[in-house]
């Protein structure tokens, strides 16, 4: 996945959350959370890619 494609989720998904926490009165509360929760979405995605990255090295070292 590309840089461009996990921020791009990661903003989605920010922008959702604090969308639909606005929409039921927690303004502030839905956009710092929305922030947050785009920081997260953004690190998980980048872990998971190192992680994958790390078990295919293995896998390929192991087998050849």
């Amino acid at each position: 996945m590309t840089p461009t494609i996990r921020v791009a989720i990661a903003i989605a998904f920010g922008l959702a959350f604090a969308v639909s926490s606005s929409l039921r009165g927690d303004v502030l509360p839905g956009i710092v959370g929305g922030l947050l929760g785009a920081l997260l979405v953004w690190i998980v995605i980048g872990r998971v890619q190192d992680h994958n990255a790390t078990a295919r090295r293995r896998r390929d070292r192991d087998q050849g």
